[in-house]
């Protein structure tokens, strides 16, 4: 009898899970036929040996304000210079696949650090405020390396180590 309620409950929790997903969190409706994610990155304007500007450096921390909602938690601060220099590590890159359009290169995305300055949090705790940005600069962009990026009226203009 035992091993029929624990069959039942485990067919019950299949089912009807354990919780929710964060998909579900818009409750319920489904995304338009067709309609997929876009990463909105700023352009790579440069070639890949231009080095860092020497613009003035901003902080990273300068570069977002949040916003208290759970959807956009954060948004690029209004108070921006128009060229500015940030230092920051590449968190992650995604390929550019056949379809999109790979002019400008692959995606990648630049992070300020985790907490306590630990690189690994980040990794699994993606909310926190990236740059997007796009270059065909593959080879000399590794993950985990920290790097000075120049930034002039929102595309990227130069980076070093």
């Amino acid at each position: 009898m035992q091993f029929y309620r624990a069959a039942v409950l485990s067919l019950i929790m299949a089912v009807a899970g354990c919780g929710y997903l964060p998909s579900e969190l818009s409750g319920g409706k489904k995304p338009a036929a067709g309609a997929h994610a876009r990463v909105v990155a700023r352009p790579h304007s440069v070639s890949c040996d231009t080095p860092a500007r020497g613009f003035r450096k901003v902080s990273f921390a300068r570069l977002y304000q949040t916003t208290g909602d759970r959807k956009e938690p954060f948004r690029e601060s209004a108070d921006l210079p128009a060229q500015y220099d940030v230092d920051a590590y590449v968190w992650g890159y995604r390929k550019c696949h056949t379809g999109e359009n790979c002019t400008a290169g692959d995606h990648y995305w630049l992070i300020e650090r985790g907490p306590g300055d630990d690189f690994e949090v980040w990794v699994v705790t993606p909310q926190y405020p990236r740059i997007a940005i796009q270059s065909s600069c593959r080879d000399r962009l590794k993950v985990g390396q920290r790097y000075r990026f120049s930034f002039s009226r929102g595309q990227l203009v130069g980076f070093s180590r």
